[in-house]
């Protein structure tokens, strides 16, 4: 029996062709060997730009929290020291030096207003109402007494 075999057939290739087949694939893989490195620098140069802007953020707390620190230390040291002790116990307890004016603040309490008085018959008569008037001296002047005691002149 005889074998029946088939013709060797080859591509005509020639070594220019060859060559450019060769080329080509040598520049595709630099290409995307390319690419891949840019994508690379890209995020680095994005994730590093992320931690400065996180380290900044960062130092201005840092800024901040010192400064409250600095705030706190001196608010600390101001309540240790005998003069808030004095403070305190002038505007809480209502304590005085000797020597010192007090001032006592007077509330005056207006007196229930009267009762309406009945309309009149005649509704086209005016109605007059006179205010209350004080008979003891203005506040004003009460105060420049208090600030000014030796004085006689009122302003």
């Amino acid at each position: 029996m005889q074998r029946f075999r088939l013709p060797n057939y080859r591509a005509p290739v020639s070594s220019q062709s060859l060559t450019r087949w060769v080329g080509r694939l040598v520049l595709l893989t630099l290409g995307v060997l390319a690419v891949g490195l840019l994508v690379g620098f890209v995020r680095m140069t994005w994730a590093e730009h992320k931690i400065n802007q996180e380290s900044a953020q960062q130092l201005a707390a840092n800024e901040a929290q010192q400064q409250r620190n600095a705030a706190l230390k001196g608010e600390a040291e101001f309540r240790e020291s005998g003069m808030y002790a004095e403070q305190a116990a002038r505007e809480q307890l209502g304590m005085a030096r000797d020597g010192d004016t007090v001032l006592l603040p007077t509330v005056v309490i207006p007196a229930a207003s009267p009762p309406a008085p009945p309309p009149a018959a005649n509704p086209s008569e005016p109605q007059v109402v006179l205010a209350a008037t004080s008979a003891s001296t203005p506040n004003y002047q009460r105060w420049w007494r208090a600030l000014f005691p030796g004085t006689a002149a009122n302003p």
